[in-house]
């Protein structure tokens, strides 16, 4: 019995150190003092302690955070936007801990908007300290949310990469991303806001868009919700288009020509509602999605049927989606785990 409640008192005194710890290391992070040794302590910390524990720290260094410099944004709001994507409507949630190392962006960049983030995931590198670029990196089946300093607030799909400077907001607002991203970005006539991607350059002052970069497709697309959008081949900058509300232009990566055209908008952002949406696709299209957006990986035994498909799909398991499509393109399917098989006759 004794043995017991020493252990007891013991696990508890090195709860307590490792709470002191992590909040001491936040607060360098968050005024911008944390040495590169101090950092790799605060990831590996992030990875060993319990959610509670966690969210206990980050809330005791909020509370602590001068009041002028979090007045725009409410602990409350972080927790909410936690809680959003943690806990989506008819999906898995997900351990508090993993979205802490994945996308510690939406817990912490709120609180650090001016000084900077640094990212606690595991697949990531952290050569980010070095060359003072901050990265965030979608799999298969994850989104994420974060707010730049500037107050900009992007959606990240699935199977995407998004990375900006330290220096973001001070001397430009220039940023990268391969893959797809719904943008709401804060107005600023004396620096304009500025997405790389691949061969294309989109310029924009305040608005709200999508775009779809996916290095591995053929083309590029950008698609306007408000505000105006210049998009332009950076090879060739007379080579551009801007854009109206509602409208969206398609670039050709082969042939490097600009396709500009009317949307009503429901298919180019149903990402970011949680639903599919296919518009006239085709099926190889379809189960290029279907794998980006629930993380699955999609085999074929047979010849694709060539028949387009127009159709829509709002928060649905997977194997909904597969008995509806074995039925329109007659096949059959056998899923385990995150592997799909599908033979055709």
């Amino acid at each position: 019995m004794r043995f017991s409640l020493n252990n007891c008192i013991t696990n508890k005194q090195n709860q307590f150190m490792e709470h002191q710890e992590v909040l001491e290391l936040l607060k360098k992070q968050l005024y911008g003092t944390i040495k590169h040794p101090e950092f790799i302590r605060l990831k590996q910390l992030f990875n060993m302690l319990e959610d509670a524990v966690l969210e206990q720290c980050l809330y005791d260094v909020w509370q602590d955070y001068s009041i002028h410099k979090r007045n725009k944004v409410s602990f409350e709001r972080v927790k909410k936007d936690i809680k959003r994507i943690l806990q989506p409507k008819k999906q898995k949630v997900v351990p508090f801990t993993y979205y802490l190392q994945r996308i510690a962006a939406v817990v912490l960049l709120p609180l650090m908007v001016g000084f900077g983030i640094y990212y606690f995931t595991k697949r990531s590198t952290i050569n980010e300290l070095a060359d003072n670029r901050y990265s965030i990196e979608t799999l298969s089946g994850e989104r994420s949310r974060l707010v730049l300093p500037d107050g900009t607030r992007v959606m990240i799909n699935s199977n995407s990469s998004f990375t900006y400077s330290a220096a973001f907001g001070k001397k430009n607002r220039e940023v990268n991303l391969l893959g797809e991203a719904y943008f709401e970005v804060t107005h600023n006539s004396e620096m304009p806001f500025i997405v790389k991607s691949r061969d294309i350059i989109t310029k924009v002052l305040g608005t709200k868009f999508n775009l779809y970069a996916y290095p591995d497709e053929k083309y590029f697309e950008a698609s306007l919700i408000n505000g105006s959008v210049e998009v332009r081949d950076y090879k060739n900058p007379p080579n551009k288009k801007v854009l109206v509300p509602n409208e969206k232009v398609r670039y050709d990566y082969a042939s490097q020509r600009f396709e500009k055209s009317k949307t009503d908008l429901r298919t180019e952002t149903a990402w970011t509602r949680g639903e599919l949406y296919f518009q006239s696709e085709s099926l190889s299209s379809i189960l290029l999605k279907l794998e980006r957006f629930y993380g699955v990986s999609i085999t074929t035994d047979g010849n694709l049927p060539e028949e387009i498909l127009t159709a829509s799909f709002r928060e649905t398991d997977i194997n909904d989606i597969m008995r509806n499509l074995s039925i329109h393109y007659s096949f059959r399917y056998n899923k385990k785990g995150d592997s799909i098989y599908l033979r055709f006759n």
